[in-house]
């Protein structure tokens, strides 16, 4: 496949999320009242939190290993890979939509493990505060990363049923909009799941060096 069929901006949010939980040094809330969602955040955050701290001496492939768990636990990976799909989502057989929840999983995991090669110390902050997103129901954690130098990146969070669906870089630039973009000119050229599956499946193997 053409690689420029599946570009490296896609997760868009994932590339720069990365940079936000490589410079983790601390996780404060103000002193309010906190919600379930922004707990879930957290709990996220601390979960990958070993590894990050260990991704110097780590593979590509063990930290692969290791974010999985945090990872698929903390995102709705299927239901991010249905609204990422589309209308064409309903066209799949059962056995194809399983394949792209599969492949996609693989990719987010591996995306992550290839992005992280460090770790350095700041601060990342969680507003325990929510607000409520109008169009599809859930919540909206606003988190900040504090860098050096003062300066801050809004990453906020889109949580449904206790997982995450949708993150916003810079408080607004949906990756879920930018994946489905990008979703749709691979089944654009007419291979539907199965051409979706070996995007992702390829993306994968290369971002691990397969």
């Amino acid at each position: 496949m053409n690689r420029s069929t599946f570009p490296s901006r896609l997760l868009i949010h994932w590339i720069a999320a990365m940079v936000a939980v490589l410079s983790l040094g601390s996780i404060t809330t103000p002193a309010e009242a906190e919600s379930a969602a922004a707990r879930r955040i957290e709990a996220y955050y601390q979960q990958l939190m070993p590894t990050l701290k260990a991704a110097g001496s780590l593979s590509v492939g063990e930290r692969d290993r290791r974010f999985g768990p945090a990872i698929t636990s903390a995102f709705d990976i299927g239901a991010m890979a249905r609204l990422a799909t589309g209308p064409a989502w309903s066209s799949f057989s059962g056995a194809q939509q399983a394949a792209v929840r599969e492949a996609f999983a693989r990719f987010l995991v591996a995306d992550y493990a290839h992005q992280v090669t460090d770790y350095s110390g700041e601060s990342f902050v969680v507003d325990p505060a929510t607000s409520a997103e109008s169009r599809g129901g859930g919540e909206i954690v606003r988190t900040k990363l504090l860098q050096p130098g003062g300066r801050t990146v809004q990453i906020n969070y889109l949580v449904r049923g206790g997982r995450v669906i949708d993150v916003y870089l810079n408080g607004t630039v949906s990756d879920l909009a930018t994946r489905r973009d990008e979703f749709a000119s691979i089944l654009a050229g007419g291979g539907g799941a199965d051409a979706l599956v070996k995007a992702l499946r390829e993306r994968t193997a290369s971002l691990l060096g397969g």
